[in-house]
């Protein structure tokens, strides 16, 4: 059996409601769903779901009836913060739709000394409707926060506090990624990862002021929006859900 369709839908609730005008298009014109329809709303904001059923398909609103809220059955089991390099373009539209599957749990755009693009406020709206959609996609039931750009001595100071493994990936670096990631436990993990060409002499220092430990994914050099499949990859595989 076809399981029901998932539906991103902030601030959802028990009872009887119209679906926000993109759901409801979704729901009905692309995939033809109509009255006695099952579908499963998700809050990607508070990690909370229902099951709900369409009950009807009018020319400016879809009525779903709403079940009792449960928390999402599907979100990452630990904190992962992406400290992310802005590249050129929209290499960053592709990093935040695999981070998102990948199970990071926060992203952060950082301006960078080579960083030459400088998103503003529309690209970060952007970011947020690609990481809801790869949510729902990967049967996620939550969706991660999608913090505003960040200077790199900010993101660098801001990381320093609390209990987390501090991983900063350098082409550069003598020690491998694996021993790391192996003594990670149950700790959140902070990864930071330039733009291209890589993070700066004087970045890669304040990154080790700040309790970050540089290390290698091996002896090939990534591209930028490469390196995030393949770290939060490694973190899956080698420390765990």
């Amino acid at each position: 059996m076809k399981p029901a369709l998932r539906l991103p839908v902030e601030a959802i609730a028990p009872g009887l409601h119209p679906l926000p005008p993109e759901a409801a298009a979704y729901a009905t014109r692309v995939h033809r769903l109509g009255p006695g329809d099952p579908v499963v709303l998700f809050d990607p904001d508070r990690a909370l779901e229902a099951d709900a059923e369409i009950v009807e398909v009018g020319r400016r609103a879809v009525t779903v009836q709403v079940g009792a809220l449960r928390p999402a059955a599907r979100r990452p089991g630990r904190e992962v913060t992406l400290l992310q390099g802005v590249g050129k373009g929209d290499k960053l539209d592709a990093i935040v739709r695999d981070a998102t599957e990948l199970g990071a749990t926060r992203i952060v755009p950082v301006l960078c000394e080579r960083s030459v693009a400088r998103p503003d406020a529309a690209r970060a709206a952007r970011w947020r409707r690609i990481a809801v959609e790869a949510a729902r996609q990967c049967g996620r039931g939550d969706a991660p926060v999608i913090a505003p750009p960040s200077s790199f001595a900010a993101a660098a100071r801001e990381a320093a506090s609390g209990d987390a493994l501090r991983i900063c990936l350098d082409p550069a670096a003598d020690g491998p990624i694996g021993p790391s990631l192996a003594a990670l436990g149950g700790r959140a993990v902070i990864l930071m990862v330039g733009p291209e060409g890589g993070l700066t002499v004087d970045e890669l220092a304040v990154a080790e002021a700040a309790g970050f430990t540089r290390v290698t994914l091996g002896q090939l050099v990534l591209r930028t929006e490469t390196v995030c499949a393949a770290v939060l990859g490694a973190v899956l595989a080698l420390a765990g859900p």
